[in-house]
């Protein structure tokens, strides 16, 4: 709890010691892959939820109990580094598959992420003027199959 309200604290202040600086290189190349997480639609059926990060474009899936395809959007997004934590920012947000499909968000949204081993993890609402409500998401990093081995 104390690590958590330091961040925020962190996160809300106003100096410049705190600022956002871009991130490197590698900080894009530790994020690049699938990742994945199980969540829940409005009726408790189980959801896979994918989001493939390749080359500053993010697109995530949403698939049904069945393998169903159900949502699909895409954005672009930026990394930044502040002294404590890591900032991602998507933008330009347009839903390709699904209900809302053709639907664009411009505005950029924003979050505290942290890469740990083979875990991505999310939180939302810590930010100034993030009006979301705190919510944390852990993505699991997908291992690609091997290619065959020649004999």
């Amino acid at each position: 709890m104390k690590q958590l309200l330091l961040i925020i604290i962190i996160l809300t202040s106003g100096s410049k010691v705190y600022s956002a600086e871009p991130a490197p290189e590698e900080d894009y190349q530790k994020l690049e892959g699938i990742w994945s997480r199980n969540d829940q639609d409005s009726k408790g059926g189980p959801l896979r939820v994918e989001q493939e990060l390749k080359q500053k474009i993010s697109t995530l899936r949403v698939y049904d109990r069945n393998g169903k395809l159900i949502h699909s959007h895409q954005a672009k997004f930026q990394l930044q580094r502040m002294t404590d934590v890591n900032v991602f920012t998507y933008y330009d947000l347009q839903v390709l598959e699904g209900p809302n499909k053709g639907k664009q968000l411009k505005t950029p949204q924003s979050f505290v992420y942290r890469v740990r081993d083979a875990q991505f993890i999310q939180a939302e609402g810590l930010l100034r003027n993030d009006k979301r409500p705190l919510k944390t998401l852990i993505w699991w990093k997908k291992k690609l199959p091997e290619p065959p081995q020649d004999v």
